[in-house]
């Protein structure tokens, strides 16, 4: 069974239960069709006897109140008196929208289907409602009386619920705005595809978008510390807990992957997931197959990028690593080190030798592998990575990767052991393994006929050795093998 239906299987058992459980978080929301603006309000917010109010385009609508407990900050520097936050809601929710859509993503479902689903803002744009947050500072609400199933993704409408006064929780109102407003609408236009993403691609790829639209911001590089902190959690891991900066810090994987492959692999494996189903996973490892490659490969990669970082940067990996914080390492000595992976997670490893070294994996091979990053110079030189088993020179960094989305364990035991040294040399420093009544015509004729297909470099190396050949043989197989 291929990686991709591997994936699309283990996925497929716990996806009827995952919808059946769609409850408050920080990606979605399950709504009745109800909103702030109904007697009742909803998910807990509710606008009471306030006077409500809207401003906004043609594509976005933005509801508040200037009086109660949601009441917005009611600065305004225009003639009309309209909040300027207000304002700034709707323009960065405006631009953000129509930068979207030239991005070639697909438009949000609108909220006018199923009129008998109750309130919808009166028209087809996308509601901005502005309410004082419990603990969060905006989230995306699903109109789950307006989903559509097409194969096993739903896509459904949705609004938005945002703070009403960002200056509380960032250096001033602007830049929450111009942090949470993105972030929120790439969900509405992730429910276009499919309501239920795999929340570390769901807010994964929101806070990556955001930064995409406005690299100036710095919630993305806020949140990675949380997940460079827990490499060997699997990036897909189910949420438990305070799960929120992992899962934001997530971001980093679709940074790797828009950095390797451009900013369209992005939608297309949201555009895999709503035409073919499966996880986010299973679509990422079907659109990277379209590129010659596969998920297995490429996360070990991720994995490598990920040990070149903070003070290890490298021009080989992310462009702005220098700014990402660091994973922990380990020391790897002379005692082997036996650990054990479950699912897409990574192990770091440091060793420093002063004389060469084997670097030995023992693992299932398709549940794990190994990388060496030689570090130079305290500098971790992803564009020398190499699969182990591997000579350590000096110094440098082993990354052990699982390499699938299966939970169970994967043991494997990591070894440093000295490599096979000569038994003696003559002047010249031939090496002398074996005397040469042991050598038989057989194997001199085979090292010559292998030395005939070398290159006019390497058949130098045999007329250094002319009128020795014995002792040489041994050396000339060595140096074969090696190459």
């Amino acid at each position: 069974m291929s990686l991709a239906s591997l994936l699309h299987a283990c996925w497929a058992c716990s996806r009827l239960l995952a919808l059946a459980l769609l409850v408050e978080s920080k990606h979605a929301i399950a709504s009745d069709c109800t909103r702030p603006t109904d007697p009742g309000g909803a998910h807990g917010y509710s606008y009471g006897s306030a006077e409500v109010k809207s401003f906004g385009s043609s594509t976005v609508l933005v509801w508040y109140v200037t009086a109660g407990v949601h009441a917005v900050n009611a600065q305004s520097t225009r003639s009309d008196a309209i909040p300027d936050d207000v304002v700034e809601v709707a323009e960065v929710t405006t631009a953000a929208f129509a930068k979207y859509l030239e991005l070639g993503y697909r438009a949000p479902i609108s909220d006018v289907s199923h009129p008998e689903c109750g309130a919808n803002g009166g028209d087809g744009r996308l509601d901005v409602y502005l309410v004082r947050m419990q603990g969060a500072d905006g989230m995306t609400a699903i109109d789950l009386g307006r989903c559509s199933e097409r194969g096993s993704a739903v896509f459904c409408a949705s609004f938005i619920l945002a703070q009403a006064n960002f200056a509380a929780q960032y250096p001033n109102a602007s830049t929450g705005i111009r942090t949470v407003l993105p972030h929120e609408l790439f969900h509405v236009f992730q429910n276009a595809y499919d309501s239920g993403l795999d929340r570390f691609w769901a807010e994964g790829t929101a806070q990556w978008a955001v930064k995409t639209l406005d690299p100036s911001l710095t919630d993305l590089e806020r949140n990675l510390p949380a997940f460079f902190a827990q490499p060997s959690r699997a990036l897909d891991a189910p949420a438990n807990g305070v799960t929120t900066a992992f899962l934001y810090g997530s971001a980093i994987w679709p940074v790797f992957l828009s950095q390797r492959y451009g900013g369209r692999i992005v939608r297309a494996i949201l555009e895999r997931e709503a035409e073919e189903g499966g996880s986010s996973l299973a679509s990422a490892d079907a659109v990277l197959a379209d590129e010659q490659t596969s998920l297995s490969r490429e996360f070990a990669r991720f994995a490598a990028w990920n040990a070149a970082t903070g003070a290890r940067a490298d021009a080989g990996g992310y462009e702005d690593a220098a700014s990402y914080p660091m994973v922990p390492v380990k020391e790897l000595g002379p005692v082997p080190i036996h650990d054990v992976s479950s699912g897409l997670a990574s192990f770091y490893y440091h060793a420093q030798v002063s004389a060469p070294m084997q670097i030995a994996l023992e693992t299932d091979s398709t549940r794990n592998v190994g990388t060496l990053v030689p570090l130079e110079n305290d500098v971790a030189r992803v564009d020398r990575a190499t699969p182990l088993p591997a000579q350590l020179l000096a110094e440098g960094i082993i990354v052990v990767s699982g390499i699938t989305s299966n939970k169970t364990d994967a043991p494997f035991t990591l070894s440093l052991t000295p490599l096979s040294s000569p038994t003696a040399a003559d002047a010249s420093g031939c090496a002398l393994s074996r005397e040469p009544s042991q050598v038989s015509s057989q194997a001199f004729v085979s090292s010559l006929l292998l030395l005939l297909s070398f290159s006019r470099r390497r058949r130098s190396g045999a007329k250094r050795c002319r009128g020795r050949a014995a002792e040489c043989i041994a050396e000339l197989e060595a140096e074969l093998r090696r190459r």
